[in-house]
Order: structure tokens, then C-alpha cells, then sequence
């Protein structure tokens, strides 16, 4: 049997030529690549918006000055007229007995001896004082010593150029008297004494009276 399968194997060896070689095998194709997919692109990033800006402030406006005041101006000094001085801020006439020019904070005495009616404006207006005729029944001219007043609505005074004079300066106690010549009329009307002191040495509206 060995002997059988070995002249088998003999005989199917001597059945191909020498020189006759197995086939190559056909080349395996190499495998087809899969293709590669086109790279998938970045997404484009969405524009980043440009930053809002801020609101501007409004500017803070500079602030108003406050207003310079005017300056104040300096009080203007107080001067008194003639007869008159300045008493803390206000004009006061001079009393009896003194006088003023003007422009004072105080009025002046008369010389020794001598007087004035109040409000006199100079040395000039001082006087020595002579007694009333008439006594103090009435009001009187002290300069000139003559009485004088206001009756009936006018006034009147003891006449003065018609007296008998011992000198030329006044009254002395004649008992004569006339209506006072007016500033607007014949005569001064009046309701009061005192109305007749600007009067009192006016020159008489008629004759002299007793």
C-alpha cells in the first residue's frame, strides 16, 4: 500500500515540468482609502459688536458766582446848619444862651453877661437881657424888653419907636402898644402868642395905643 500512494505521489510530481512555477498570486489591490473628509471649516465666529460706549455726562456746568455786592458807600457825615449842632446823628437847635455856625457837634456860649434866644447862629445874636416891661403877664422880647402877644385874632406889641427912650435900645415901660404889620397883609393874624415871635419886631400897623 505504502508502495502504491508513494508512486502516486511519483507520478503526479513527474506530470508538471521542471521548469513550470507556481503562478504569483495576483497582487491583493490595496485597499481604496476612504476618502477623507473636507476638514470641517471653524465656525466663523459671530462679529463681537463694538463696545457701547458710555453716555458722555453732560458737563458739570462751573457754578455761577455769587454776585459781588456793591460796595456800600460811606455814610455821608452829618452837617448841621447855623443854629444847630449834630445831638448822635440828629440836628438839635441851640439852647438859650448859646449859638452855633454850623457844621458843630455842639454850640458855642454867649460871652459872660449875655444871652440868646435858642437857635442863634453866631456871636452876633448873643445880647444882654433886659426885664419886661410889662412884667410876665405876656410874652416877651428879652433883647429889647418889650411885651408882645397875640389878642383878638392879631398880634399886637408894646410900641417900640414911639416910647419915650432913656437910650436907643428898647422899650422902657411906656404903656403904648399897636397891631403888628403882617409878612402877607396889613396886619399878622394869630390864634396863639407864640404865632407872634417872628413878628414881634415888626413895625406897627397904625398908631399906638394905651
Amino acid at each position: 500500500m505504502k508502495v502504491l500512494c508513494l508512486f502516486a505521489l511519483v507520478a503526479v510530481a513527474c506530470a508538471y515540468p521542471a521548469n513550470v512555477t507556481d503562478p504569483a498570486p495576483e497582487p491583493t489591490p490595496a485597499p481604496t482609502p476612504a476618502p477623507t473628509p473636507a476638514p470641517t471649516p471653524a465656525p466663523t465666529p459671530a462679529p463681537t459688536p463694538a463696545p457701547t460706549p458710555a453716555p458722555t455726562p453732560a458737563p458739570t456746568p462751573a457754578p455761577t458766582p455769587a454776585p459781588t455786592p456793591a460796595p456800600t458807600p460811606a455814610p455821608t457825615p452829618l452837617v448841621c446848619p447855623a443854629g444847630q449842632f449834630d445831638n448822635n446823628g440828629t440836628c438839635e437847635m441851640c439852647a438859650e444862651g448859646t449859638f452855633s455856625v454850623g457844621g458843630s457837634d455842639s454850640c458855642d456860649a454867649c460871652p459872660e453877661g449875655q444871652t440868646s434866644e435858642s437857635g442863634a447862629v453866631s456871636a452876633d445874636a448873643c445880647f444882654v437881657a433886659r426885664a419886661c416891661a410889662w412884667g410876665d403877664k405876656h410874652m416877651c422880647d428879652r433883647e429889647t424888653g418889650c411885651t408882645f402877644g397875640c389878642e383878638s385874632d392879631y398880634c399886637w406889641s408894646q410900641c417900640d419907636a414911639l416910647c419915650p427912650r432913656l437910650s436907643n435900645d428898647g422899650c422902657h415901660g411906656c404903656s403904648e402898644w399897636c397891631w403888628l404889620t403882617g409878612s402877607a397883609g396889613k396886619w399878622e393874624f394869630c390864634t396863639e402868642n407864640s404865632q407872634c415871635v417872628g413878628v414881634r419886631r415888626n413895625a406897627c400897623a397904625g398908631a399906638c395905643t394905651y
